[in-house]
């Protein structure tokens, strides 16, 4: 979750400046459609924001994101009956604004900016109990900023 902050100042009369900050959290929150409310839940271990999200197995996976200082290919996995965040199998890639799906128990990164502000061309395959593998699909062609979901 990131949160943009815009401090104004006025200095010598004339001049207008006014920054903008980026500032990430690593606490979470989560949705009641039942109540309609939120509420707090665990924290995640790290700091990120522009990362991907998806439930696989009863489980949410926050997959790579920016910290605050540069993308990271890291996971953190949130385990809702232990209300806690746990460090999870990294990515290959460090990237953010990626999309993901889960499709046949495996979940799938497609594309997203890497570390040194290039566009991935990649998609990365997760299988618990697995590690992380590029898989063999080059027809994506270089992609970030982009949502997937399977029907």
């Amino acid at each position: 979750m990131a949160y943009e902050i815009f401090y104004i100042r006025v200095s010598y009369g004339r001049e207008l400046v006014i920054f903008s900050l980026l500032i990430y959290f690593s606490s979470a929150e989560r949705f009641d459609p039942r109540e309609h409310s939120w509420a707090k839940i665990g924290s995640l271990t790290t700091k990120r924001g522009c990362h991907s999200l998806v439930s696989l197995n009863e489980k949410l996976y926050a997959l790579g994101g920016f910290d605050g200082n540069s993308m990271v290919p890291s996971v953190e996995v949130y385990d809702p009956r232990m209300d806690c965040w746990m460090v999870g199998e990294p990515m290959n890639c460090a990237r953010g604004y990626s999309a993901a799906a889960v499709l046949s128990e495996s979940i799938y990164v497609i594309g997203g900016v890497k570390a040194d502000e290039g566009i991935v061309e990649t998609v990365e395959c997760y299988k618990e109990g697995q590690s992380w593998r590029e898989t063999s699909v080059r027809g994506i062609g270089q992609r970030c900023f982009l949502s997937a979901i399977v029907l």
